[in-house]
C-alpha cells in the first residue's frame, strides 16, 4: 500500500508518501482532487466536468495529458491499469483524506471550506460541483457547530461552546439563535462589552438584509445585559478614583476607538503615543490594557531596549514568539515552507518543522535570503491576523532597529484587510530612522500620531491631592509644578518619598536625586538585584536572576516584591514564568551611574557566560547578545569570536551566490565603505590577537578562514574583483596549509562563481577540476552542485549536448540525495532545468525549452515564496520573445521585474529591463524606456559581465532602429548610444565576441556587414 494524504478543507494540498505533489496546473490538480473524492469516474464524466468547450477527441487528449502530468509528478502511477472508458485510482492507494474524516464525525478536519481560493477559469461544470460539494459541506459543518456548542454550554464549558458559536457565525452572522447563545456565553463571562457589539451588529444585518428587528427573547437578553454592565461598571469607577489619569484622556479615547473599530481617522490601524521621558506612556498603557477588555484580541507586545539597537529584528522575534501558541491552540495552517524560511530570522516559527535543520544549497541562494525570510514572516503574520484578532504593542520605539522599523512599515502597509491594530510608544526626540518611520506613517495615513504632554498646573494639583489628601496649599503645588515642570514620573517619586521632615526646595534643585535617595535606603542584596537586572537590555525572567544570585527562592521573591512596593521593578509573567524589570528606563539609568566600571564588567562577564552554557540555537540574535556582554565585559577575544560567527551567519543570510545575486542597488545591507571598513577592523583585531600569546593559534585560523570566506564573498558579489579574489588567494593558502578540504570546496566554488559573472569559461575550469579531485567520486550535495556548474560551463562554451548530459547527471544525483520535487534540493534541481532549457533555447528548440522552464518553475513553486524565479521568468521571456509570441514575453518579463523588485535580486536583471524599455519605445514611453536602460548599463558595468551588457546594447539597437522607423526624437534615449550606427554595432560586439556566437553577436555582425558595404 502507499498512502496518498488530501487536505481540501481550506487551501488544498495533496500528499504522495509524506511528500507534496506540485501540479504544473490547475486542471491537473482539479482531476486530482475529483479522484481522491470520488476513487473512480467514467472518462466521459471527467472530460464533461474539466474540458466541456472542447469535442470529444481533444477533451480525451487533454485528460490523457492530465493523468500523465499527474504520474510524472508524483514518480508513481496512482490509476488503474486495463481500464478505457474509467479513471480509476489503483486498489494500492490508501487515501486519508479530511473530507472523510469529517463527513466521519470528526468537526476538526474542518480547516476551511470546500477548495478555498481554488478555481479554474471558464470551466462552469466544475465550478458548479465544487460549489454544491462547498455547500453541502458547510451546512454540515454548521450543523455539527451547533449541536456541539448547545452541548458544552449546557455542561458549562464556556471556552468550547464560544469557540463552536464564533466559529459558526464566521460562515453564518445571522443565526440569531447562536448569537443569542454567544450572547448568554459573554454573560457568563463577563464580557458585557462583546455581548452589547454582538446584539448591534446583529441588529444591523437582520435591519440591511431584511427589514426585521431581532426576536423579542433576544432583545429582553440584551437589555439585561446592559443593566448587569451598568452595576459592574459603577464599581470599577470607584475603584479607579485613588489613581486619576490626568492630560491622557484623548490619547486613552483614541486608543478605545482604535481597538472597537479596528481604525481611526483616514483608516489608520496604527497609533504612535509619543511623550518626553517619565511623562507616563508606559501608566497610560497599562492602564489602558487592565481596564479594556481584550478578550477577542491577541495581544503581542513587545519592548526595544537601547542595548539592542544592533540586533536586528529583537522586538519582532518577541511578536513571533508570543504568537507560536496560537498556531496549535487555533489549528491554523500555514505552508511549512513559510515557516522554514522565517525561521532563518525567528528561529521560534521553526517549531513546526519535524525535519530538523536543512543544509544550506551551496551555489545557490540560501533556503532564505534576507528578503524572502522578512517576506515568509508578514505572510505567516498575515495567517494569523486572518484568524485571529491581533493587538502589537512596541513600546519605547526610539530604541527600535532599522530592519524592525522597515518590518513594522511593510507590515502597516498590509493591514486594510486585517484585524490587527498597533499601539507604539516612544520619545518626543527619535533617531533618524524612527522620525522616518514616523513621519512617512503620517503621511500615507497608516498611523495616528499622538503627542502627550506634562501635566498642566491643575493636573498637578489634582495629582498632588490623590496622594498627600491634606495639606495640599496653592505654594506647595506651584513649587512642586515649576520643580518638576509636571513631569508624572518625578511628581510621583517625589509624592511617595515625602514624610514631613525633608527640605522640598532642596529636593526639587535636582528631581532624580529622589530616586537616588530611595535607592540609597536598599539593603545590599536588594542592590544586588537591581545591579543584575540593570545588565539585561530588558526583562529578566525569575529563573536567571536564581542562577546567577545564587540565592533560595524564597528570599528572591521577597527581595524581589519589595523592590516592586517601592516602585522600582515591575512584575509580568510569559507563559507561566516571572519577569521583572526596572519600572522606568530612568531608574535603570541611575542605578548604572552609581556602578563602577569595575563591578559591571564582571557582572556582565557572568551573564555571557551564562547566556553561552545555555546557547541552544546559533542565531544573529543570540550572538549579537553574546558580543554586547563579552565587549562591555572587557573580553575581547570572545566578542571578537562572536562577531566574525554572526558575520558568517549573515552572509549566509544575505550574499550567497548564483543563480541569484541579491541585496542590489537600493538593498539594505550596509553601505560599502562601512562594510568593507568593518572587515578591516576585523582583520586587524585578528592580527593583534595573533602578536599576543593569550589565545589559541588553532582557533585563531579556524576564525580567519571564517573571516576570509565572508570577505570574499562580500567582495565577489559586489563586483569588488580585485579584492575578493586576493582574499581568496589568502584563503586557499591557509586551507591548504591546514588541509581543511571542506572549505577549499567551498573556496573553489567562490571562484567559479566569479567567472560565472565575468565569464570567464577558462577560471571556471580551472576551479571546477580543482574542485572535483577534491571530491572524488562519492556522491553528495557538494557532487551534485558541481555538476551542475560544470553542465552550465559547456553551456557557455557552446557544447549543449555535452552540457545536457552532465545537467541531467546533476538532477539524477540531487534526486538520489533527497528523492521528491519539494525537498530540500528542489531549487539546485530548479536551477538546473533552467539551464537545460537555456541549451534548447540557444540552439533554437524552443518547445523543449519551454517544457524544461516549466520543470524549473514547478519545482520553485514546490518550495513557495523562493530565490531565483525571476532568473527563470526572464529566460523562458526571452525564448518567448525569440518564438515570436511578444505578448506572452511582455507578461513574463514584467512578473520577473516585479519579483526582482520584491526580492531585491538582479541576476539578468539588466535583461529584463533591457527588454522593457523595448516594449516602452513601442508605448511611445521614452523616458521610462531611458531609465531602465541606463539601471541596466549601470548594473552590467558594476558586475563586469558581457552577456549582460551586450544583451543591453543589442536591444538598444533595436531601440534605435524603431525610433527611426517611426521618425520620432527621444533625446533622452538617444543620449545613451553613439551617434554612429557602425560604432553602436562594435560598442555590443565588443562584448558579445567575449561569448560563443549568439544569435545577438550575429545579427550586430550582420548590421554592421551591411553598413560597411554601404559605405
Amino acid at each position: 500500500m502507499v498512502e496518498l494524504t488530501a487536505k481540501l478543507l481550506g487551501t488544498p494540498q495533496v500528499l504522495f508518501e509524506g511528500r507534496e505533489i506540485v501540479l504544473p496546473y490547475k486542471k491537473a490538480d482539479a482531476l486530482l482532487y475529483f479522484l481522491i473524492l470520488n476513487r473512480k469516474a467514467l472518462r466521459s464524466e471527467l472530460t464533461g466536468l474539466l474540458w466541456t468547450d472542447s469535442d470529444s477527441t481533444t477533451a480525451l487528449k487533454n485528460l490523457r495529458h492530465a493523468a500523465y502530468s499527474i504520474r510524472k509528478a508524483i514518480g508513481y502511477n496512482l490509476f488503474a491499469e486495463g481500464q478505457r472508458s474509467v479513471l480509476e485510482l489503483a486498489p494500492e492507494i490508501d487515501i486519508h483524506c479530511d473530507v472523510q474524516q469529517f463527513e466521519d464525525g470528526d468537526i476538526l478536519a474542518y480547516h476551511g471550506e470546500f477548495l478555498e481560493d481554488f478555481a479554474i477559469p471558464h470551466a462552469d461544470v466544475f465550478e458548479a460541483w465544487a460549489s454544491d460539494q462547498r455547500s453541502h459541506l458547510r451546512a454540515q459543518y454548521l450543523k455539527q457547530l451547533f449541536s456541539t456548542g448547545k452541548t458544552a454550554f449546557a455542561a458549562r464549558d464556556l471556552t468550547l461552546a464560544e469557540h463552536c458559536c464564533n466559529a459558526y457565525l464566521r460562515s453564518d452572522p445571522l443565526e440569531e439563535s447562536v448569537v443569542a447563545m454567544l450572547m448568554q456565553i459573554y454573560q457568563l463571562q463577563k464580557k458585557y462589552r462583546h455581548a452589547i457589539e454582538l446584539y448591534d451588529e446583529l441588529r444591523q444585518n437582520l435591519e440591511s438584509e431584511f427589514g426585521l428587528p431581532p426576536l423579542k427573547e433576544t432583545s429582553q437578553l440584551y437589555y439585561k445585559i446592559v443593566s448587569e454592565w451598568n452595576v459592574s461598571t459603577d464599581k470599577e469607577t470607584l475603584h479607579q478614583m485613588a489613581q486619576p489619569l490626568l492630560g491622557k484622556e484623548d490619547a486613552l479615547q483614541k486608543m478605545h476607538a482604535l481597538c472597537a473599530e479596528g481604525w481611526l481617522e483616514h483608516g489608520a490601524r496604527c497609533i504612535f503615543l509619543q511623550g518626553g521621558s517619565g511623562i507616563g506612556k508606559s501608566f497610560l498603557l497599562e492602564h489602558f490594557l487592565e481596564n479594556y477588555d481584550f478578550s477577542d484580541r491577541r495581544i503581542c507586545r513587545a519592548s526595544c531596549y537601547q542595548t539592542e539597537m544592533d540586533i536586528s529584528l529583537a522586538p519582532w522575534n518577541t511578536i513571533m514568539l508570543a504568537l507560536v501558541s496560537e498556531f496549535v491552540s487555533q489549528h491554523i495552517i500555514v505552508p511549512k515552507s513559510y515557516l522554514k524560511s522565517a525561521s532563518k530570522l525567528f528561529p521560534c516559527l521553526a517549531f513546526n518543522d519535524g525535519q530538523g535543520g536543512e543544509e544550506l544549497e551551496e551555489g545557490f541562494s540560501s533556503p532564505s535570503n534576507y528578503y524572502a525570510a522578512r517576506e515568509s514572516a508578514l505572510l505567516v503574520l498575515t495567517a494569523v491576523a486572518k484568524r485571529i484578532p491581533l493587538l502589537l504593542i512596541f513600546e519605547d520605539v526610539h530604541w527600535m532597529d532599522t530592519n524592525s522599523a522597515e518590518m513594522l512599515a511593510l507590515f502597516l502597509r498590509r493591514l486594510s484587510t486585517l484585524n490587527v491594530c498597533v499601539i507604539c510608544t516612544g520619545r518626543d526626540i527619535l533617531p533618524e530612522h524612527m522620525q522616518l518611520f514616523l513621519d512617512r506613517g503620517k503621511k500615507d495615513k497608516l498611523i495616528y500620531h499622538q503627542f502627550l504632554r506634562n501635566l498642566s498646573l491643575n493636573e498637578t494639583a489634582r495629582l498632588i491631592e490623590c496622594y498627600l489628601k491634606e495639606g495640599v496649599y496653592p505654594e506647595l503645588v506651584e513649587q512642586l509644578y515649576q520643580g518638576t515642570g509636571g513631569n508624572p514620573l518625578l511628581l510621583v517619586q517625589l509624592l511617595t518619598s515625602l514624610d514631613g521632615s525633608q527640605d522640598i526646595t532642596k529636593l526639587l534643585q535636582d528631581p532624580y536625586s529622589i530616586i537616588a535617595r530611595r535607592l540609597s535606603s536598599l539593603s545590599p542584596e536588594a542592590r544586588q538585584i537591581l545591579n543584575v537586572i540593570s545588565i539585561f537590555a530588558g526583562k529578566v525572567s525569575f529563573d536567571i536572576l536564581t542562577s546567577l544570585l545564587t540565592k533560595d527562592a524564597l528570599e528572591l521573591i521577597y527581595l524581589c516584591e519589595h523592590l516592586k512596593q517601592y516602585g522600582l521593578l515591575s512584575e509580568s509573567s510569559d507563559s507561566g514564568t516571572l519577569e521583572y524589570s526596572f519600572a522606568h528606563d530612568q531608574i535603570k539609568s541611575i542605578v548604572i551611574s552609581q556602578q563602577t566600571e569595575a563591578r559591571r564588567r564582571i557582572l556582565h562577564l557572568r551573564v555571557a557566560q551564562y547566556l553561552e552554557t545555555q546557547q541552544q540555537d546559533t542565531t544573529l540574535q543570540s550572538y549579537e547578545t553574546l558580543i554586547y556582554h563579552f565587549s562591555a565585559g572587557g573580553n575581547r577575544f570572545k566578542a571578537f569570536k562572536y562577531r566574525i560567527l554572526s558575520l558568517n551567519l549573515y552572509a549566509e543570510l544575505c550574499y550567497e551566490l548564483l543563480p541569484t545575486l541579491e541585496a542590489g542597488v537600493d538593498s539594505e545591507v550596509p553601505a560599502e565603505d562601512n562594510m568593507l571598513n568593518f572587515f578591516d577592523e576585523l582583520e586587524h583585531d585578528l592580527t593583534t590577537f595573533r602578536s599576543s600569546a593569550f589565545e589559541s593559534s588553532q582557533d585563531l585560523d579556524k576564525l580567519e578562514i571564517v573571516l576570509l570566506y565572508a570577505e570574499s564573498r562580500y567582495c565577489i558579489h559586489n563586483g569588488i574583483y580585485e579584492k575578493g579574489c586576493a582574499l581568496l588567494d589568502r584563503l586557499l593558502q591557509r586551507e591548504n596549509a591546514l588541509h581543511d578540504t571542506a572549505m577549499l570546496i567551498k573556496t573553489h566554488l567562490q571562484y567559479i562563481y566569479y567567472g560565472v559573472q565575468i565569464y570567464r569559461t577558462d577560471i571556471i575550469e580551472q576551479h571546477l577540476q580543482l574542485g572535483m579531485t577534491l571530491l572524488g567520486d562519492d556522491v553528495c550535495a557538494e557532487l551534485a552542485i558541481y555538476l551542475r556548474l560544470s553542465g552550465l560551463h559547456k553551456l557557455m562554451l557552446g557544447r549543449y549536448e555535452e552540457a545536457r548530459e552532465t545537467l541531467f547527471r546533476s538532477v539524477r544525483m540531487f534526486q538520489a540525495l533527497d528523492p521528491g520535487s519539494g525537498g530540500k534540493y528542489a531549487i539546485n534541481i530548479a536551477g538546473t532545468y533552467n539551464y537545460v532549457a537555456e541549451t534548447y533555447r540557444l540552439e533554437g528548440n524552443f518547445q523543449q525549452a519551454f517544457s524544461y522552464y516549466d520543470q524549473a518553475i514547478a519545482h520553485n513553486r514546490s518550495r513557495n515564496y523562493y530565490p531565483g524565479a525571476a532568473v527563470f521568468y526572464t529566460n523562458y521571456a526571452v525564448a518567448a520573445f525569440q518564438h515570436g509570441d511578444k505578448a506572452v514575453a511582455r507578461q513574463l518579463f514584467e512578473y520577473a521585474l516585479t519579483i526582482y523588485r520584491t526580492s531585491h535580486e538582479y541576476s539578468e536583471l539588466p535583461i529584463a529591463l533591457s527588454y522593457l524599455a523595448l516594449y516602452d519605445t513601442q508605448d511611445g514611453d521614452y523616458a521610462l524606456a531611458a531609465d531602465r536602460i541606463s539601471e541596466a548599463l549601470q548594473l552590467s558595468a558594476r558586475i563586469g559581465s558581457p552577456w549582460w551588457t551586450g544583451v543591453t546594447i543589442y536591444i538598444l539597437w533595436h531601440i534605435r532602429l524603431l525610433l527611426e522607423a517611426t521618425g520620432d526624437s527621444a533625446p533622452s534615449l538617444e543620449a545613451l548610444w553613439p551617434a554612429d550606427k557602425a560604432m553602436h554595432c562594435n560598442w555590443g560586439l565588443s562584448f558579445l565576441r567575449k561569448l560563443e556566437p549568439r544569435a545577438e553577436q550575429i545579427e550586430l555582425e550582420s548590421a554592421l556587414a551591411t553598413l560597411e558595404h554601404g559605405l
